[in-house]
């Protein structure tokens, strides 16, 4: 028997999944983290725990029968724009800025005023947004010259992991288009645009598709790992990237909508935006190379989305599990008794993209319990997705259905929520392994388990579907409200 491995590096934890000849997951492996916020809108993490999240979950798969030898090759996805630095040894040389970190806000706006923000969305078919690595390495530059003057290499989550098993530089196409300095159309660096920023452009390693052979396990990783010296390793995904390619969303014609750390709405493309175009789409809209060769997506994201779920449980929830918040909610009626949560825990990139807006709580009265926050914060977010999902409509995609993945797929309520809030009908499949299934078929294909991504998905892969309810009309009424108050306050922080 023969298996390929999918790993996610996400924010809150490393996932490890087997996948055998068939496309059929046969274990899985995870180990849970957290992420520093020294500062509010800062947040960082040392890559050294992904690495170590990594090599726990292989360990727990080896103890649990799967045989190393068995593995004919890995495809790692990760969390976007987080950025790894290392010096000429390859050692990491500070901890990495998360892809949800906004101290950059104003470099960037800096940056797009000296090189013109028309000309720079035109070019890399997206703003400079504060999550993006650019303006990281800029801030860094202005902040803590010492470790600018040590960088010789920068990469994302999930070059790092590729880095370690195969001590080489790597990077892909889906990632590497949330760095702020990539050429998006033509799938390779902006080398213009580097050279203009006086960044050195050995900084940034060679760039291959998504299902490309990077390496190969060396000899140091396998040691450490257990996995075979010489196993393939592919250059991998983006998360959100795998996500789609695992979902089967590789063509117009279906739609994402993810709910992790943050919440997504993404849209395939067959071309990418003209410089016109491009120029005149929303800031807050990505537009990014997918994981399969010859096409692109178009995305909006949301930064607390799961996240304001765990800070609820966390910190207002007693303690309780994700199963029985939901069973709270579940009690209260649509529009928690007019109670709306606004979830700005760190600011908010699509549409407003605030480095200063934060979460609320509005309209609490002496009658609201725990179940009505409960059910708010799930009703935000949702809201917050639809802010999304409406640039994603003005896109020249033809998307007939969506697809939700992540926590939200596991609950019935939350996906109701979901359906009426977005107005349109969603299906869920029967797996939650999302970015790291997609990097795993990846690999497979890259090993000649299938001779294309779509081989691999039966007719019956997507199972149920939610139409909206008769509480959708309430919702749209919400969710205007909810825009109302946004605007408040983005004057109030003007």
């Amino acid at each position: 028997m023969a298996y390929v491995l999918g790993v996610d590096v996400g924010t809150e934890g490393t996932k490890v999944i087997v996948i055998d000849q068939k496309g059929d997951i046969v274990q899985k492996a995870y180990r849970s983290y957290a992420f520093e916020t020294p500062q509010s809108g800062w947040t960082e993490q040392d890559p050294d725990i992904w690495w170590q999240a990594f090599v726990a979950c292989l360990q727990e798969l080896w103890r649990q029968g799967i045989q190393p030898s068995e593995v004919a090759g890995i495809g790692v996805a990760g969390q976007m724009h987080s950025s790894v630095l290392l010096n000429r040894q390859g050692q990491v040389i500070r901890k990495a800025i998360l892809w949800n970190d906004v101290r950059t806000k104003n470099i960037c706006e800096q940056t797009l005023q000296s090189i013109g923000a028309s000309r720079y969305q035109g070019e890399t078919c997206n703003s400079l947004l504060p999550g993006f690595t650019l303006g990281k390495l800029l801030w860094i530059k202005e902040q803590e010259p010492e470790i600018f003057q040590q960088i010789d290499k920068v990469l994302m989550p999930k070059d790092f992991i590729n880095f370690k098993l195969t001590n080489l530089y790597s990077a892909d196409v889906s990632d590497a288009s949330g760095t702020g300095v990539f050429d998006v159309r033509n799938r390779t660096w902006n080398k213009g645009l580097i050279g203009e920023l006086d960044l050195p452009m050995h900084w940034f390693p060679d760039v291959y598709e998504s299902g490309e052979i990077a390496g190969e396990v060396a000899p140091e990783a396998a040691e450490i790992t257990g996995l075979p010296a010489g196993t393939a390793v592919i250059a991998g995904t983006a998360d959100n990237a795998g996500a789609a390619v695992g979902m089967g969303i590789v063509t117009k014609e279906r739609g994402l909508v993810s709910i992790g750390t943050s919440g997504v709405v993404l849209a395939c493309l067959d071309t990418p935006p003209t410089y016109e175009e491009a120029i005149r789409q929303n800031p807050t809209l990505h537009v990014f190379c997918h994981g399969v060769p010859n096409m692109w997506y178009g995305m909006g994201v949301t930064l607390s989305a799961g996240a304001s779920l765990r800070w609820f449980r966390d910190s207002l929830g007693h303690g309780d599990s994700y199963d029985a918040l939901m069973m709270q909610a579940g009690t209260v009626d649509a529009g928690s008794n007019g109670l709306l949560y606004l979830p700005f825990l760190n600011g908010e990139r699509t549409p407003y993209n605030s480095d200063k807006i934060r979460a609320g709580f509005l309209g609490m009265n002496l009658q609201h319990q725990g179940a009505h926050f409960a059910r708010s914060v799930i009703e935000g977010v949702s809201y917050s997705l639809r802010d999304c999902l409406e640039l994603i409509r003005l896109l020249p995609n033809q998307v007939q259905e969506f697809v939700v993945t992540g926590g939200v797929a596991k609950s019935e309520l939350w996906l109701q929520v979901l359906c009426d809030v977005l107005a349109t009908s969603l299906r869920t499949v029967g797996y939650a392994e999302g970015a790291a299934y997609g990097a795993g078929i990846l690999a497979g294909v890259a090993q000649g388990f299938w001779g294309a991504v779509g081989e691999v998905f039966q007719e019956d892969f997507l199972k149920r579907s939610f139409a909206p309810s008769e509480q959708s009309r309430h919702y749209q009424e919400g969710f205007e409200q909810y825009k109302r108050l946004i605007q408040a306050l983005l004057h109030v922080h003007d």
